[in-house]
């Protein structure tokens, strides 16, 4: 009998011991999944107007009445962080023209909007199949003004034309039919090169520049 008490004793120790090992060693692994994310990108972008006089100024808020399908914005992106400069050529040639001093760099987007109860909802916008993801609040279309510089009129990218070639030198968005609701819209600009510049669908790194439009 004491035999048997004393192998049962022994069982429960070594048991013990041995989950309490796989424990620790549970806890040493989570310790060592460290995030050594570090942006070296520091790009140069900026949100601007484009004047008669070819000119563009530099955004930071705006305020806005927002109507049912009427535009809200057709907003220039340029790499700059100048608040104001005087193009020589054309603005796709120009943007083109900056762009060139920067290799393996993709621009995006992202629109956060804020409606009146608070309720916030934050979407990427990195190609034009994700223009339309809240169609009932905002519409957005992208524009190559690189790409279509000698013509007078063009149309938006579209998932069809879209290629590595395309850049994303404009954004035009447009209230929808429920834009009254809307209090705030956030755009955000920013340029990446790798997947590792995102967490949970959400930018951090360093080159982004932001428009606030406060509705009126």
């Amino acid at each position: 009998m004491k035999k048997t008490i004393i192998l049962v004793i022994i069982l429960l120790l070594l048991t013990g011991c041995g989950k309490d090992i796989t424990r620790k060693e549970n806890i040493k692994e989570k310790e060592e999944v460290i995030d050594t994310y570090k942006d070296l990108n520091n790009t140069p972008i900026g949100i601007y107007e484009l004047d008669s006089n070819n000119t563009l100024t530099k955004l930071s808020t705006i305020n806005k009445t927002l109507n049912i399908e009427e535009d809200i914005g057709i907003f220039q992106i340029y790499p700059s962080n100048e608040n104001i400069i005087n193009l020589n050529t054309s603005f796709g040639q120009s943007f083109y023209n900056e762009w060139s001093k920067y290799k393996n760099i993709k621009l995006g987007f992202n629109i956060k909007y804020t409606l009146k109860n608070n309720e916030t909802t934050s979407y990427n916008i990195l190609n034009p199949d994700q223009t339309f993801d809240h169609l009932e609040y905002l519409m957005n279309y992208l524009y190559d003004d690189y790409a279509n510089k000698d013509k007078s009129f063009y149309s938006h990218i579209e998932s069809k034309d879209y290629n590595s070639n395309s850049l994303f030198t404009s954004i035009k968005i447009q209230s929808a039919y429920k834009c009254k609701d809307i209090k705030e819209i956030v755009l955000t600009v920013f340029t990446y090169d790798t997947d590792d510049d995102f967490i949970n669908n959400e930018y951090r790194g360093n080159s982004y520049n932001k428009l606030i439009i406060k509705a009126n």
